[in-house]
């Protein structure tokens, strides 16, 4: 197909498993951050209970709280936050691909957006022919 604009569903699905591959790579990653911190029970308890505070507090709020030094930093508490974020956002974008990737029809043509070509992990050749 000379439009780049125009995949088959073959084509989709070999773009799919590629991009699928480097997501379940950078998910091994963070799940392997995930699990150190699960097994340092003391900063995930920690983490747990200073979750259950408000982040922001208006004036008359009360007093600031108090936290020991084996409490986890506010810094850590949002990089945790963080990861779980990305956890769940690439768990979801696997499922999305899975999902499309078992509905194509190897033949069908689509005509893609470059959101599209993006998102189901077309790479750039670079190339100008």
């Amino acid at each position: 197909m000379n439009d780049p604009h125009f995949k088959t569903g073959g084509e989709i699905k070999a773009a799919i498993a590629s991009r699928m591959a480097q997501l379940r790579a950078r998910l091994a990653k963070r799940n392997g951050d995930l699990d150190a911190l699960m097994a340092d029970r003391p900063r995930l308890r920690s983490y747990l209970v200073r979750s259950t505070e408000s982040s922001w507090r208006g004036h008359g709020g009360g007093a600031a709280p108090l936290y020991s030094r084996e409490d986890i930093s506010s810094e850590e508490k949002e990089e945790i936050q963080q990861l779980c974020r990305r956890v769940f956002e690439i768990e979801q974008e696997l499922r999305r691909l899975e999902l499309i990737r078992s509905h194509l029809n190897d033949r069908q043509t689509f005509d893609l957006s470059y959101e599209d070509l993006l998102g189901y992990g077309f790479e750039s050749s670079m190339s100008t022919d």
